[in-house]
C-alpha cells in the first residue's frame, strides 16, 4: 500500500538529514507537482554555486519510495539570495505554501 505523499516526504527528509547532518532546513512543496515529492534542502556542506539546480529521482518501490522526487540543495548563502529575490525556484514551487519538515 502506498504511503501518503506527505508522509513519504517526511521519511525522505529524515533520511537526508541523517545522511547530511549539516542540513539546517528542509521545505516540502506539496502543491508544486502532483504525485511528486518536491524538497528544498539547505545545508552548510552544500557548495555555493549561485544556481538553483533541481535533481530528480525516480520512485524506487523496492526500497519503499513510492513517488518520484525532486530535490534542490542550497547553501545558506543561496538560501539568503533566494529569500532576497536574487535566485528563483522552479515554476510552481511557492515558499508561501511550503511546509517545514
Amino acid at each position: 500500500m502506498m504511503k501518503a505523499i506527505s508522509q513519504e516526504a517526511k521519511v525522505l527528509a529524515s533520511a537526508h538529514r541523517k545522511a547530511d547532518p549539516d542540513t539546517t532546513l528542509i521545505k516540502f512543496f506539496p502543491s508544486a507537482r502532483s504525485n511528486e515529492i518536491c524538497l528544498l534542502e539547505i545545508s552548510k556542506s552544500a557548495p555555493t554555486t549561485g544556481e538553483v539546480l533541481p535533481f530528480t529521482f525516480r520512485e524506487d518501490v523496492s526500497h519503499g519510495v513510492d513517488y518520484p522526487s525532486t530535490v534542490i540543495l542550497l547553501s545558506p548563502q543561496e538560501w539568503l539570495e533566494l529569500k532576497g529575490g536574487k535566485l528563483a525556484l522552479p515554476e510552481g514551487w511557492d515558499l508561501d505554501t511550503a511546509e517545514d519538515l
